[in-house]
């Protein structure tokens, strides 16, 4: 017997179709790895709440903050939408396959992903499958072409395999059928492959491919899904010794058949009543999970078997759209199913709960939010598990569009960076890619690899730069048809290339990486890989987008003012629920840009961002030198707003703030100041590790640190898109604006 329940914040909306899910990790951590139809792969973190009623010790929560400090990756060098992704558990790489054809793999060094093998056929891949031990890798084009090689590039094998030749009754059916699935045998001596028209191909792996078996299943019925695994010979059987093989194939008609091998007569057939849709094993090779639409009940649903083919569980996942992709978690304790945009998180129990804890799931669907425990007149420890009910698997510092401006008003927690996207907003305001002639710009918080809006920019004033930061309208929060931003890269994004790194995965030669520590500024050493031009990401575009920012914004936050020289700048609160001093900024250039940018913010101290900085620090000790610095700025207040001879931006007509509110600041201000770049002599260059987040050189790019530690960076991605990490002590709003300050 099991349990099945959906996370209590399921489903997560997504900007972007999710066409393949991967997971890789252990029973408490792992990741998640996300394609979408973007062209884009989010890899996020992933934590299971405690595993057989343990919790986290000390060690394990310091390691976590080390660790966490990079929840999420995004990989955006695919220019077609993402077809696959393919953990490869072994070895540590991902594999990652687009419409177009193209496949990167990419290789975890030094804590940032690489471009490790990148091949690109021009034909649809229908399958792409490592072996058990990670050492070989499946390739299987839509065709018939079938590729084997090492997972580190070398071919080994390839066969084009005439499909429609091994039915019994050949039709025109069997002219335009490809392949659609394949997969493994437990022992990796064998692969199997399936066909829109019913063929099982079997082939011998030791011997070149050579053919080993075909068999019809049901004819003109596609195999969609293969799974060869170990599985425990009985219901009551746990050990390893005691299993057996089963070859499970999923077809289009929503019946799956149980084999113990190719040609089984006696095979198992189950009718799920779910169409199009997905399977899957878990690790232990117990129970068989299968998600797809169920017609009778008009609705998608997962439902859960033994590996006899006996109903263990359903499921209903309150969504009439399609299933998109699932993979199984935390070594069968979680299971993700995507449903066209929504992503769903399920929480597998091998046993059936106690009351207590299903009257509890009960309390917590109907509450508004986890909140509204504390109402409850329950015993202390009970609302304490009501509350723990609410812990999300997949992790991360994500905006909840209910309480927006807390979110982008309060310093991430400790121990999370938040990772974002600055791009203008599309519009005949912004056609330009030169920064001078855009005047509006969203900010992004990447997740899962879709954008999530949470502030908006709009830039006035001619001879006194100013923005005017605000909250997405609440049009652009909830429509799920509107207009998209575009990032249009040219050819010089990844202009620069670091030399030693072949990037051509012809299934030949062993590749290999120079090892860097640092790399130009505005130049993500990691991400800077001499790949195909056809592989370029010329045209890549942020489309299909659930959150638009075409429509008037919301609540006006705060003002980014700066001096005529627009080299020091004040952030100010305009809201009553923000503070009216943010900070300041100051910005020194040298003439042509020659030398670096220096960038010094002061931030208020409050009880929110000082995470444990120390107000002694020897960095304290300038104080006066920095109050020199920002003296030139006003005070910016209703009774004083900017002084201009012809203003373009009052203050005191935007803000809803007292006059006589006070600033919750104590103490003295927190100097944030920039790091300080190498210089490359053999390049003649600064340089700086943005850590694979940066991708093309500009003077703005930089990062801020406080006591050695960086605390923010910002740098162009491409021709009109910039990336912007921070963490306490900055707020969303004092990030944006420090970024926005150097975007005058």
């Amino acid at each position: 017997m099991m349990y099945a329940e959906l996370e209590k914040t399921s489903p997560k909306l997504l900007d972007s179709f999710v066409n393949s899910l991967s997971w890789k990790g252990d029973a408490r951590r792992g990741w998640l790895a996300v394609g979408n139809s973007r062209g884009v792969v989010g890899v996020t973190y992933t934590e299971s709440a405690d595993v057989d009623g343990d919790s986290l010790s000390d060690t394990d929560g310091s390691e976590l903050e080390k660790q966490c400090m990079r929840r999420n990756f995004n990989f955006t060098e695919h220019s077609q939408e993402i077809t696959l992704v393919r953990w490869n558990k072994s070895l540590d790489k991902i594999a990652t396959c687009d419409a177009a054809g193209s496949v990167i793999v990419w290789k975890n060094h030094n804590g940032r992903s690489m471009m490790e093998l990148v091949n690109n056929r021009g034909v649809s891949i229908a399958d792409f499958q490592w072996s058990n031990d990670g050492t070989r890798v499946l390739i299987s084009y839509a065709h018939g072409y079938v590729l084997l090689g090492t997972a580190f590039g070398r071919r080994l094998w390839a066969r084009q395999l005439s499909i429609g030749s091994f039915v019994t009754n050949p039709t025109s059916q069997a002219q335009q059928s490809r392949l659609l699935s394949s997969t493994w045998s437990p022992d990796d001596s064998k692969v199997v492959v399936g066909s829109s028209i019913g063929e099982l191909i079997e082939l011998d792996v030791e011997n070149g491919g050579s053919l080993v078996s075909t068999t019809e299943v049901l004819p003109g019925i596609g195999i969609i899904g293969l799974h060869w695994v170990k599985s425990p010979a009985n219901s009551k059987s746990t050990t390893s010794s005691n299993t057996i093989d089963r070859l499970s194939l999923y077809l289009r008609n929503g019946k799956v058949v149980l084999m113990s091998s190719c040609g089984d007569q006696q095979a198992t057939i189950i009718r799920t009543g779910l169409l199009d849709g997905q399977m899957g094993w878990n690790e232990a090779g117990s129970i068989l999970a299968v998600a797809g639409y169920r017609k009778s009940q008009g609705i998608s649903t997962v439902r859960f078997f033994k590996p006899t083919g006996q109903l263990l569980f359903t499921l209903p996942l309150n969504t009439k759209d399609s299933i998109g992709a699932m993979s199984w978690g935390h070594m069968g304790r979680h299971l993700f199913v995507s449903a066209r945009n929504q992503l769903f998180t399920v929480n597998i129990h091998q046993t059936i709960p106690s009351l207590q804890y299903l009257c509890q799931s009960v309390i917590a669907l109907n509450l508004k939010d986890k909140e509204s425990t504390f109402d409850l007149h329950l015993p202390t420890k009970m609302k304490s598990s009501i509350v723990d009910s609410y812990s999300q698997i997949i992790q991360g510092h994500v905006p909840d569009y209910h309480n927006l401006l807390s979110y982008v008003s309060r310093p991430p927690p400790p121990g999370h960076r938040v990772f974002c996207t600055v791009a203008p907003n599309q519009g005949p305001s912004s056609p330009s890619s030169r920064n001078r002639h855009i005047n509006s710009y969203t900010l992004y918080v990447e997740h899962l690899g879709s954008l999530y809006p949470i502030l908006t920019a709009h830039k006035s004033g001619k001879i006194r730069q100013c923005f005017t930061l605000s909250l997405p309208s609440d049009d652009s929060l909830t429509s799920q048809n509107n207009s998209y931003v575009v990032i249009s890269n040219g050819a010089d994004g990844l202009s620069a290339s670091v030399e030693g790194i072949n990037s051509s995965l012809d299934l030949g030669a062993n590749q290999s990486y120079e090892d860097s520590t640092t790399v130009p500024i505005g130049l993500d050493f990691s991400s800077s890989l001499p790949v195909d031009a056809s592989f370029q990401r010329n045209n890549c575009r942020i489309t299909d987008a659930l959150f638009s920012t075409s429509g008037d914004d919301g609540q006006i936050l705060a003002a980014v003012t700066s001096n005529v020289m627009a080299s020091k700048f004040k952030i100010q609160g305009l809201s009553e629920d923000i503070d009216s001093d943010l900070g300041s900024i100051a910005i020194k250039t040298s003439f042509l840009h020659i030398q670096p940018r220096r960038v010094t913010v002061l931030l208020p101290r409050s009880e929110l961002n000082d995470s444990g900085i120390d107000s002694d620090s020897s960095d304290s000790s300038s104080d006066d030198e920095y109050d020199n610095v920002f003296c030139e700025i006003p005070e910016y207040s209703v009774d004083h707003p900017v002084e201009s001879s012809q203003p373009d931006f009052d203050i005191s007509k935007h803000t809803t703030a007292s006059p006589k509110r006070l600033s919750s600041s104590v103490g003295s201000p927190i100097i944030v100041m920039s790091k300080t770049p190498t210089w490359n002599e053999q390049h003649m260059i600064y340089q700086l590790d943005f850590g694979g987040r940066v991708t093309a050189k500009s003077a703005k790019n930089f990062q801020l640190e406080v006591e050695n530690k960086q605390v923010l960076q910002f740098g162009r991605s491409d021709n009109v898109a910039f990336i912007l990490d921070f963490q306490a002590p900055f707020s969303p709003i004092q990030a944006f604006a420090t970024a926005l300050a150097n975007l005058v």
